[in-house]
């Protein structure tokens, strides 16, 4: 085998051509005639394994390693033959895995959609039902860029290649749903925009929100926190991102471009509809922001943006509040971007086939990654829902034993509370007229006593100023049509000044909430990797001045809180650090009666409720457990049917394609392995009620062998999963040390 980067020389006569050939099997040379470099098909293996396992290991720093191993001084054009190489050597892996696929029956339409994620999309005949047939999150990434090879040097050549899989959507796909989202308030608010500055080099995005949802405060953080997504790219990029649909699992479901913009809503529709079109509309998606409502399929918000959203929002949307949800977060899209971003900066200047290519390879690997750890996922899950009912149960009983009196009923109790801060949303702002009104009463200037003494040499000025304010009262009055003025004790005047309280009352709410957000982003910069010093100790430095600050906004806020008709509780240092979510906020807001005669606005009773929920949500995920523990079992036993069966009948067609899915299967085969061992350690769960046994496939049949019964076929297949199942012990015995 020739050592790569090696220069080849060209056989001298004809009797040197054969040997000459035999010498080059093995390798892949850079040019299609007379190449002279060519790199060893062995050395491709290793770089395609390094580059998946650390994105960041670039060709070229593949290059210069080989050329430091083999002492060659390093030239640009060596790194550009490797990639020559490597694309010849994707091409043709592309190639036998496309020939396999259709050995396999895997090359039907949307067959990787459908098939990627067992736990999710194998499913069994007489499995219990459950409430979404899966549950997928979706999001974009703005790391994937791709500069526009316009205002790049030199002239781009002309490449026609493909380097997609097909579970991409097309560009032509996507700008379909360009349209869905436009409303008449979308273009009201364009038409009445300002004139854009030339020389700005952001464009704003029309609203892109469902014209019959209201506008809450949800939406406004929402695109305070992300304004990439409301304004189009700089011009600079021709790709702006990648939008990825991913199952609870992290399988990738959907991806596609985001061309020349941000995370438009577009994406996302166009997604989602490409979800609904292969699996039905039985789905739960998450995202940051909520779908409209003519796509019929329902959404719930992340765990982690729950707190940005005020308690109605969550009420409405979170996923705790979302019966059938389980215990999933709906943040694996953060988890899968914090792999994919690591490739950022070789796609960023690479052609577009290459960006594609990269990508593609990435998922593709990633997808094996989980396949390997899917039962480490159901294992881990089953355990954390199990503790979390065990602990929520103790929990519940404590506090029924502690209240005896107490009438629960938190589902009752959560309604009413969504119901009644919908009427608030819903609630009209009175007029501010009356609050101008009375403040322009006090007819008195108010001067310092340095300008008291000047009053006399200011007289006219004085009377002047005093005028003016009269007009302005008796502006006022005319407004309002009153017949006489407002005194001290007039019903309207208290009512003025109750109104004046309550607003000095949320703007020192409004003051805590800032500093206790802030308070909690720096604790989450704090311990962030890739920190230097300096900034760490800057972080720290406004954490200590971050709690002064909030020491000072709870004295003003206790201080206006006395002055409330009835008084507000008083506020403690101790209960603000404890505040992790927003919505805690909105009930500190509410300055009625009505509130404070609430069952559900106790904090006792809150936290009551929040344990009910937990436990009902980790019941739904012990359900969907069991189901997926039974699919990915079946799965086992279906391939230890399917693979071997494959590859004899290969042996006798086609020999060396048999060889390349013996080693297919034999990493399945491991992998396979480690879920046996999962899943037997499933079984002895304490609290497991899932199935004991593989089941039966939708659509699935066992093949019986010419000359056999269907029954005499069956028991010999069984046979065959149970030597193979027997066969993994040294997986098992090797995890167990591992262990």
């Amino acid at each position: 085998m020739h050592d790569p980067l090696e220069p080849l020389e060209p056989p001298s006569s004809v009797n040197e051509t054969d040997q000459f050939t035999i010498e080059v099997v093995d390798i892949f040379g850079s040019s299609p005639i007379r190449p002279t470099v060519a790199i060893t098909i062995r050395t491709l293996d290793v770089y395609r394994q390094s580059h998946r396992v650390t994105p960041r290991f670039s060709i070229h720093a593949e290059a210069k390693m080989l050329c430091f191993l083999h002492g060659v001084y390093y030239r640009r054009h060596l790194a550009e033959q490797l990639r020559i190489s490597y694309d010849v050597y994707l091409q043709l892996h592309r190639r036998i895995d496309h020939r396999l696929d259709k050995v396999l029956g895997h090359d039907s339409d949307n067959w990787r959609m459908l098939n990627s994620c067992p736990a999710c999309q194998y499913k069994l005949t007489d499995e219990p039902p459950l409430e979404f047939s899966i549950l997928c999150a979706c999001d974009g990434n703005n790391s994937a860029k791709l500069v526009d090879p316009a205002i790049r040097g030199g002239q781009e050549r002309l490449d026609t290649r493909i380097g997609t899989s097909s579970i991409w959507l097309n560009e032509s796909y996507v700008d379909a749903f360009k349209d869905e989202v436009r409303s008449a308030r979308a273009r009201q608010a364009r038409d009445q925009c300002p004139a854009r500055d030339p020389d700005d080099p952001w464009v704003d995005e029309p609203d892109s929100v469902d014209s019959a949802e209201l506008r809450t405060v949800c939406v406004d953080r929402w695109r305070n926190a992300a304004p990439e997504s409301q304004k189009k790219m700089f011009a600079i990029f021709k790709k702006s991102g990648i939008f990825i649909t991913v199952c609870r699992h992290g399988f990738l479901l959907t991806i596609c471009d985001m061309v020349r913009s941000g995370e438009l809503m577009k994406y996302p529709i166009a997604s989602v509809k490409k979800l609904m079109d292969v699996f039905g509309s039985n789905i739960l998606y998450g995202y940051d922001i909520k779908l409209p409502k003519r796509l019929n399929v329902q959404g719930v918000v992340p765990a982690f943006h729950g707190h940005a959203h005020n308690r109605l929002c969550q009420l409405q949307h979170h996923s705790k509040h979302k019966l059938g949800a389980g215990l999933e977060d709906f943040e694996t899209c953060e988890q899968v971007f914090s792999e994919s971003n690591a490739l950022a900066s070789e796609i960023r200047n690479a052609t577009e086939f290459h960006r594609h290519q990269a990508l593609d390879e990435h998922f593709h690997f990633a997808d094996m990654d989980r396949y390997a750890a899917l039962s480490d996922f159901i294992f881990n899950n089953y355990v954390q829902a199990l503790t979390s009912i065990s602990t929520t149960t103790t929990f519940l009983a404590n506090f029924h034993a502690s209240n005896p009196t107490l009438d629960t009923d938190f589902d009752g109790d959560l309604e009413d509370e969504r119901l009644f801060l919908q009427r608030l949303a819903t609630k009209k702002d009175e007029s501010s007229v009356e609050i101008d009104y009375f403040g322009q009463l006090n007819l008195r200037p108010n001067y310092s006593p340095k300008d008291a003494g000047n009053v006399r040499r200011r007289h006219t000025h004085a009377a002047t100023k005093r005028d003016q304010k009269v007009d302005v009262v008796v502006d006022y009055e005319r407004q309002m049509a009153l017949d006489a003025r407002w005194g001290p004790d007039h019903p309207e005047h208290v009512k003025a000044q109750s109104r004046i309280t309550n607003h000095l009352y949320h703007k020192a709410v409004d003051d805590v909430e800032r500093l206790v957000v802030m308070r909690l982003l720096e604790l989450t910069k704090l311990q962030m990797s890739g920190l230097g010093y300096k900034l760490r100790t800057q972080i720290s430095t406004t954490l200590k001045s971050r709690a002064t600050a909030i020491r000072n906004a709870l004295t003003r806020y206790n201080k206006y809180t006395s002055q409330l008709n009835p008084p507000r509780p008083p506020l403690q240092w101790e209960q603000i650090v404890d505040y992790s979510f927003l919505a805690e906020f909105d009930l500190l807001r509410e300055t009625g009666t009505e509130i404070q005669t609430k069952r559900w606005a106790n904090p006792s009773y809150r936290h009551a409720s929040t344990q009910h929920l937990v436990h009902q949500r980790a019941k739904e995920e012990i359900c969907r457990l069991n189901v997926e523990v039974g699919r990915l079992c079946t799965k086992i036993r279906d391939d230890a049917l399917d693979y071997p069966r494959a590859i004899a009948q290969l042996e006798l067609d086609n020999p060396p394609l048999a060889a390349h899915l013996q080693c297919r299967w034999q990493w399945l085969r491991s992998a396979n392995g480690r879920h046996l061992w999962h899943i037997d350690q499933i079984l002895w769960l304490p609290g497991y009620s899932g199935p004991m046994s593989p089941g039966t496939r939708e659509g699935w049949q066992y093949e019986a062998d010419e000359g056999e019964g269907d029954e005499d076929a069956l028991s010999r297949q069984l046979q065959d999963v149970h030597t193979y199942m027997e066969g993994l012990d040294h997986h098992c015995v090797d995890l167990e040390l591992a262990e």
